[in-house]
């Protein structure tokens, strides 16, 4: 007895001592960050200081990005009398000045290289334009109801004539192919704000077998009545047939972005097309979303996410890969970014332990409240700055969406969870070998298959099957909604769509990022201790095998192997699951 009560008593210390150290960190934590709700601070999930603007539960389930009042500057009636002085109109010409390098054998005569503080002078123009840009707004407005929009550029009224030809000045430095078919952003901006919502996609040829699959989901298994806009850079790159094709499904429409830019300024391709194609769109809230990918709900409730309600934003996190990387990219943000919200601090980035940050297959985007910002993410993905900065810096147009907002200082959120796997348990079907059909066929029947190379390539020879490894989930990238459920995924319904005639997905279990390593070669994610993989809902697994069924009836429209893989589904068993059909629930 004497021993259980001095164990007992130990306990009771170890417990206080915990609560004590706890507690102090909390306040260690407050007093040295930089983030600053309106109520109170909070220690989220994953161990950082979260601000909470209301007194609700989104600092658990989102990272909303907010900053110090005294770090943005409003324009005032005195800013617009200092741009009447030199110093003033100084600050004019250093901030429109040519952002190219003065030719010399350096850069071998050429005068498109960009200055090395190029980004640090983007920062500070746009945050000069933004400020500004909002100033004058209701004076363009007062111009547009009496008619006379037509002066403002060119005879606006005496006491607002500088900051007018600055605002001018701005966009001819930094967003000149609006004017082809625009007159100022504000008439941009004019367009679209009043558009209501809709989804946008970017489409070429090669994507239209994905995109087919996609939009017929989107109408026949989620049932969205959301318009949806199809961009597509150019003639040649989504065929008359494939435009076609799209149009016939209703409220779905085909626009060539290029027709609604300056494209020879920009020279529009991949990934870079999708924040024009947004900017350009009709709507003013825009989902933002990738050919292959598939909905869990209506994306239409992606608009009453609260994060998206109290930013205008939501954002959601790519996958936690090469760990101990990115500290190269703290680097280059703190060198053109002056002062910064609370959230790069969150990112792994900063923490060293990731090199990827942001999935942008799904962006939930209010024009609205964003259109400088939206102005800001396009620089971003403009021909110089992609080819020479951004997508040398960061993985294509993805981390633009946050970075671009973090320059201009509006805020954002994302849904606090990283981006985890959807699929089967143990499926390490291999990356670039094919499996052979009859193994296909028992996989499609219901077994499972663990292959790391079906093929002897000096034999020719099949290998042993092995069973599989129960410490992991094996399939496509899924993406939660902010109770940590699956919402959505992307990269296609098959194992690996790189691979001819990888099987369908299975779509049993799936694992969130924070609880498991990624085996990147095999798109599996292994679990770090037991209890993380978690059984797909059977209601989930149901609308899952209705897109599997749709994405087959594109197969047998095309009626070309050769082009999109006529494959078989495996059956709907829910013995399949990962805890044998009782739900996510329980883990495994």
């Amino acid at each position: 007895m004497q021993i259980l009560a001095f164990i007992s008593g130990a306990l009771r210390k170890t417990q206080n001592l915990r609560i004590l150290i706890v507690i102090t960190i909390f306040f260690i934590l407050a007093s040295f960050s930089r983030y600053h709700g309106s109520v109170e601070l909070s220690i989220d999930e994953d161990g950082q200081v979260q601000s909470m603007p209301h007194a609700n539960n989104m600092h658990f389930t989102h990272h909303i990005a907010t900053y110090k009042e005294e770090d943005i500057k409003p324009w005032t009636l005195g800013d617009t009398a200092a741009l009447r002085t030199p110093q003033g109109q100084k600050v004019v010409e250093d901030l429109t000045a040519t952002p190219f390098q003065v030719p010399g054998p350096e850069n071998d005569n050429k005068d498109t290289v960009l200055k090395p503080d190029h980004f640090l002078t983007l920062t500070k123009r746009f945050r000069i334009y933004r400020s500004l840009w909002k100033y004058l707004l209701g004076y363009y407005d007062s111009s547009v109801a009496d008619k006379l929009q037509e002066g403002f550029f060119t005879a606006p009224p005496n006491e607002i004539a500088p900051a007018v030809d600055f605002l001018r000045r701005i966009e001819q430095a930094s967003f000149p192919w609006i004017f082809r078919d625009h007159k100022s952003s504000y008439d941009l901006y004019s367009k679209s704000r009043n558009g209501g919502r809709g989804i946008v996609m970017c489409v070429g040829n090669h994507h239209a077998k994905y995109a087919r699959t996609a939009i017929k989901a989107l109408r026949e298994v989620v049932k969205t009545k959301l318009p949806i806009e199809i961009f597509y850079t150019g003639y040649y790159d989504l065929s008359p047939e494939n435009r076609a094709w799209f149009e016939k499904i209703e409220g779905v429409k085909t626009i060539d972005v290029t027709s609604l830019v300056d494209n020879q300024m920009i020279i529009l391709q991949g990934w870079a097309a999708k924040p024009f194609a947004m900017m350009v769109s009709s709507f003013s809230e825009v989902i933002l979303m990738d050919s292959d990918v598939y909905y869990m709900i209506d994306p239409a409730l992606l608009f009453e996410d609260p994060g998206y309600k109290e930013t205008g934003t939501l954002y959601f996190y790519d996958r936690t890969l090469f760990p101990g990387a990115g500290r190269d990219k703290k680097d280059w943000m703190e060198s053109f970014l002056p002062t910064m919200s609370n959230h790069p601090a969150k990112t792994r980035w900063f923490r060293a332990k990731g090199d990827h940050e942001m999935e942008s297959g799904v962006v939930v985007f209010n024009k609205k409240e964003h259109f400088v910002g939206l102005l800001a993410i396009c620089k971003l993905n403009d021909l110089h700055e992609r080819d020479q900065v951004t997508y040398k810096k960061t993985w294509g147009d993805k981390e633009t969406f946050w970075i671009a907002l973090e320059m201009v200082q509006e805020r954002y959120s994302f849904i606090r969870f990283g981006g985890g796997v959807i699929g089967n348990v143990g499926d390490a079907i291999p990356f670039k070998d094919q499996l052979p059909k009859e193994e296909i066929d028992r996989y499609n029947q219901g077994e499972d298959l663990v292959a790391t190379n079906p093929k002897n390539l000096a034999t020719n020879e099949v290998t042993h099957i092995d069973k599989p490894n129960r410490d992991r989930v094996c399939g496509n990238l899924l993406h939660f909604d902010p109770k940590g459920q699956p919402l959505w995924w992307n990269s296609g319904v098959v194992r690996n769509k790189f691979v001819k005639d990888s099987p369908y997905l299975k779509y049993t279990a799936f694992m969130r990022d924070e609880d498991g390593d990624w085996h990147f070669e095999s798109t599996c994610l292994i679990q770090k201790n037991p209890g993380a993989i978690m059984e797909v809902d059977w209601e989930q697994r149901k609308l899952a095998f209705e897109v599997l069924n749709v994405d087959r009836t594109v197969a047998l429209e095309y009626n070309d192997p050769n082009f999109k893989d006529i494959l078989d589904i495996p059956k709907l068993q829910r013995s399949d699951g990962a805890k044998g059909g009782n739900g996510n629930s329980e883990a495994v």
